[in-house]
């Protein structure tokens, strides 16, 4: 009944969690999207994988036909759609939230470009809209893309000429836009992890970037396994770029070459002609050097991606600190799927063009983009598969014992900071708690025995009636965290959480009593939630000012 519910029940070893607080929540949203409309729990996150599956392919076909024909698009669209680390998201990790990322990063870039090529509040708002969503996407992905975002104005900045005050004011705006769309959950996501355990488990032990990442060997050649990372050469899953990409990536580079070639030995008649017909935006080149500078730049993104996730680079993340917060360097493989995709069905255009007016031309091109896309898809497409198949109902998958046990141990990094913890045989530090430790009374009684009426028992309020004929100290099972209030006949009383589990516990005076307990936003969550809805306000009376301007002219 939340349209936020920042806390959830029975996670956290069924003390509760402040999940959506620090979890990105867009998938989730989609996800119910489909529950709402009546699919069941499991086929809801099937259809969030192939929803974005076709974003994903229809994204980057958009995006590469900014610079490449239609039918070379359709070859990029395969190219990432199959890339290997697109099926260990999928098949492998499970990772819903970060394979989201692949789906939105291709219209990042695209409307990038746009405004790039068209300066307007229009593409700005449209651009800013893409950035929130994929900061509520995954923000660990969301941070290496603005070094990607970098590069692309460095790149703009010094091949175009155009207004760039203009250009560079419309792009503040659109990260303007974006953050604040999706204040509501960077701002308290980033301000109260302080709190929690995150900073010990997830920078400083198993999940050290020190400890992942990729043995160059890996990108050639790395079985496919249903494991997971781990120090050295060896891990559990599937690194590969994957061998019809890699050829793909040599056919390009040799096309690039034959193209550079073609263009310096043309006769001067046919010079003259391409820099009558030359782009302004160029400085006078002629128009094939766009094509030169795209693909040269595509090429070094795809280079530096795949940089970035060898120890090779140790040295940038040991002195960009928030790094640390990726975790795994190979996530920088996310960026890789995209620009050698795009990279390698550029640079075989670029080959085509390169042969001249040869007979049936484009019927070649169609040929050879049908054939190499069905055996990429043939060759990769088989390792796109399931280990096994699990047949478990949503019954069977939400559980007690399955959400409070199994799934609470393996995400409990943002319980709160100084609950009683211990280490596992990974020497990893976990919650020192057993199975046989979980507690279902949502209450306990530390002394006394009085009557205990549960009134309301939902995630952010829980209401009690209490008849005691002696003071009593009164356990609710939660732990403690920011934004947890206790009202004891409508007035605020003091917290106690000096035990174990920082379990919220509370004096209780004779009599006839009623106890609540709220869980409330803290002052950072109403500013990023007011950041939030005056944002989507703004866009929708700039919308309605634009639409009323339209029709009036």
């Amino acid at each position: 009944g939340y349209i936020y519910p920042r806390w959830v029940d029975l996670l956290g070893f069924n003390f509760g969690y402040p999940l959506f607080n620090f979890y990105p929540p867009l998938v989730y949203y989609i996800g119910e999207l489909f529950h709402l409309v009546g699919f069941s729990l499991t086929w809801s996150i099937k259809l969030t994988f192939i929803l974005g599956i076709f974003l994903s392919a229809y994204g980057i076909f958009l995006l590469s036909k900014k610079f490449i024909s239609r039918t070379f698009a359709y070859l990029a669209s395969v190219f990432y759609t199959y890339f290997f680390y697109h099926g260990v998201l999928i098949y492998v990790r499970g990772a819903l939230s970060e394979f989201f990322t692949l789906a939105i990063i291709p219209y990042l870039f695209l409307g990038i470009e746009n405004l790039r090529d068209n300066p307007n509040l229009k593409n700005s708002v449209l651009l800013g809209v893409v950035i929130a969503l994929l900061v509520l996407a995954h923000p660990l992905i969301a941070f290496p893309t603005l070094i990607y975002i970098g590069f692309f104005f460095i790149f703009y900045l010094l091949l175009y000429s155009f207004k760039r005050i203009r250009w560079f004011g419309y792009s503040l705006f659109s990260s303007f836009i974006g953050l604040s769309l999706s204040a509501f959950y960077w701002l308290p996501s980033m301000l109260e992890r302080k709190f929690t355990l995150v900073e010990n488990i997830l920078t400083k032990e198993l999940a050290s970037y020190n400890v992942h990442f990729i043995c160059i060997q890996q990108f050639l050649t790395s079985n496919w396994g249903y494991g997971g990372s781990i120090s050295g050469c060896n891990d559990g899953l599937t690194f590969q770029i994957g061998k019809s990409h890699i050829l793909a990536l040599l056919l390009s580079i040799l096309g690039v070459g034959l193209f550079i070639l073609q263009r310096h030995s043309r006769p001067a008649r046919l010079a003259k002609r391409d820099r009558e017909s030359a782009d302004p935006r160029f400085h006078g080149d002629d128009f094939k050097t766009k094509h030169i500078y795209y693909y040269s730049f595509f090429l070094f993104l795809t280079v530096f991606s795949l940089f970035m996730t060898t120890s090779y680079s140790l040295f940038i993340w040991n002195n960009v600190s928030y790094l640390s917060y990726l975790q795994f360097p190979w996530r920088f493989l996310t960026f890789t799927s995209l620009f050698i995709s795009l990279t390698s069905a550029y640079g075989i255009y670029l080959l085509f063009i390169s042969l001249g007016n040869i007979k049936n031309k484009k019927n070649l091109m169609r040929l050879l983009v049908v054939v190499y896309g069905v055996l990429t898809i043939y060759f990769a497409g088989r390792y796109f598969v399931p280990q096994k198949y699990i047949p478990k109902s949503d019954k069977e998958l939400t559980s007690f014992e399955e959400i409070a046990w199994r799934v609470s141990r393996s995400t409990f990094e943002f319980s709160p900071k100084g609950i009683i913890t211990t280490k596992s045989s990974l020497n990893t530090t976990i919650p020192n708690i057993r199975m046989i430790d979980i507690v279902k009374n949502p209450f306990e009684i530390l002394s006394g025995k009085p009557e205990v009426k549960i009134i309301k028992n939902k995630f952010k309020v829980k209401e009690f009636y209490i008849s005691t004929n002696k003071p009593i100290n009164f356990r609710l099972n939660t732990f403690n965290f920011p934004g947890w209030k206790a009202y004891l006949n409508g007035k605020n009383i003091n917290i106690l959480d000096n035990n174990d589990f920082k379990l919220i516990t509370v004096k209780i005076p004779s009599g006839d009593n009623k106890l609540a307990f709220k869980f409330e936003n803290t002052f950072i969550r109403i500013v990023g939630n007011y950041i939030s809805i005056f944002s989507v306000g703004g866009i929708i009376l700039l919308l309605l000012f634009f639409k009323l301007k339209k029709i009036k002219s």
